[in-house]
């Protein structure tokens, strides 16, 4: 039982690694309140911004475009 569990623990951190990449390159952005700036970049609310941050939404066009914009200045 215990080489299950951790191959099942060991999915699950690698599946919050993937869904995690776009939160990732905002937060090596922006490394001070990056749903802040993401925020007021992509005309979201912080909120929501926050949530595509964490992996619990996909990336909007208008996010997405805003770290491109971020990443070619």
């Amino acid at each position: 039982m215990g080489e299950s569990s951790r191959r099942s623990e060991a999915r699950a951190s690698a599946s919050e690694e993937q869904t995690c990449k776009f939160g990732t390159v905002v937060r090596a952005l922006w490394p001070t309140k990056p749903a802040l700036n993401l925020a007021q970049r992509a005309g979201l609310t912080e909120r929501g911004a926050q949530y595509l941050i964490d992996g619990k939404r996909k990336p909007n066009a208008r996010a997405a475009l805003a770290v491109y914009a971020e990443i070619i200045e």
